[in-house]
């Protein structure tokens, strides 16, 4: 017996320690792999096939400068949300941090359309979407005010990350065209309306602009005064996520047919390989991932909404919980009216709602964070060279892609 506690123990111990050293990068990773990753990806494969994979490492080295800055916030203990506050005029900056909180939950809305739409195809009995988006925010709601999510979001994303880590597995088993997925990693840009808004879709959900803010908040949290720390967290969520999203993205490359995509569609592959049972478990995994990221997205505007107010917050207070616990409300609302007054469906909200989030919220912040890494931080030269050409792919990314955005989202609406 005692040995059986010593070996209960020493695996307990194991566990408290990696999510001491890579829950942060669990949380991150769990944000980034929502509903809108798992369509933009699958969605991108089927009808670009791999022309654009580059776009995954972009985001890798994006994310890595963005994190690292970030990082250096959390060590100094100066939130992000308080330089944007401090460095714009009068109430600009507090209005631009409150309305930058409003468009975070334009994520939520997605994924909460998706997690009913996911509900109302699991459940017999249910088919009704609406039903489905009141129960999975009315359980999000729950447990913000009772204080468990966190507890439980490293259950949801590991098991998140090994259903879509089995797309690797398929791989396996697939005639991968090798020099097609090669010359995919080439970046290329097009005219094709398409085409641009795919690439500021792919970089507004794998470049999760909010992740920024809560890291920069995290400091007394987490408690580290190192900043390797954080950048060894940081690498390890970011790698995990984006070598995942290359295996949906090239399994939906070979097995799916070009077209709009559908609440199954990711799942296909799986199903046909495993068989149809495998479709339920992807669209379980659907549903905790869009759970997961919807509520744990809003944890930015946690931070971001009373530190724009002047209050001291951390995680999990009661001013971080109402500000959630309100999104989350908003959120369910506007997904209920969308679905019945617009054009979209859950499957196009997962797609577009990142995208708008790339094209404004992520260069804004890209530049708050230079901002202040520069104020608070010691940085060299060679450093804000390789902030400042982050902010360039951005800017110009935004500028390229914006009309095109605008032209697929009158078409959906």
């Amino acid at each position: 017996m005692a040995s059986e506690t010593y070996e209960v123990g020493g695996v307990q111990a194991t566990v408290a320690d990696l999510l001491e050293t890579y829950g942060l990068g669990v949380l991150f990773a769990a944000n980034v792999f929502g509903a809108g990753s798992v369509y933009i990806l699958a969605d991108t494969g089927a009808n670009f096939a791999f022309a654009l994979l580059w776009v995954l490492p972009l985001a890798f080295l994006i994310d890595i400068a963005l994190h690292d800055m970030s990082a250096r916030l959390a060590v100094s203990r100066e939130p992000l949300t308080d330089y944007i506050v401090d460095y714009l005029p009068g109430v600009s900056g507090r209005a631009l941090i409150v309305a930058m909180a409003a468009m975070s939950a334009l994520w939520s809305i997605s994924n909460y359309a998706i997690a009913g739409a996911a509900l109302a195809w699991l459940v017999p009995g249910l088919d009704n979407v609406l039903i489905g988006i009141l129960l999975a925010s009315g359980v999000g709601v729950a447990l913000v005010q009772l204080r468990v999510y966190e507890r439980i979001e490293g259950a949801i994303a590991a098991m998140v990350i090994a259903v879509f880590a089995s797309y690797g597995l398929l791989l396996v088993g697939l005639d991968i065209p090798i020099g097609d997925v090669a010359a995919g990693l080439v970046p290329a840009l097009t005219s094709d309306i398409g085409y641009l808004t795919a690439v500021i879709a792919l970089l507004g959900t794998t470049v999760y602009w909010p992740n920024f803010f809560i890291q920069s908040s995290m400091g007394p949290t987490k408690e580290w005064t190192d900043v390797n720390s954080y950048r060894r967290d940081n690498a390890a969520g970011i790698m995990t996520t984006l070598t995942i999203g290359a295996f949906v993205m090239i399994v939906s490359a070979v097995t799916l047919t070009e077209g709009a995509m559908t609440l199954t569609g990711p799942g296909e592959p799986l199903a046909e390989s495993l068989g149809q049972g495998a479709l339920y478990v992807f669209l379980i995994a659907a549903l905790l991932a869009s759970f997961s990221s919807a509520t744990g997205t809003l944890f930015g505007a946690g931070y971001m909404v009373p530190q724009a107010l002047g209050h001291h917050t951390v995680f999990g207070d009661a001013r971080f919980r109402a500000t959630v616990v309100g999104l989350i409300v908003l959120s369910a609302l506007a997904a209920f009216w969308l679905l019945a007054n617009t054009g979209l469906t859950p499957v196009r909200m997962a797609i577009i709602m990142p995208a708008i989030n790339g094209l404004i919220a992520l260069p804004v912040t890209v530049l708050g964070l230079i901002g202040a890494v520069n104020r608070y931080g010691d940085v060299s030269r060679k450093e804000n060279v390789a902030f400042a050409l982050v902010a360039l792919v951005l800017l110009v990314g935004s500028a390229l892609t914006a009309e095109s955005l605008a032209t697929t989202l009158a078409g959906w609406l």
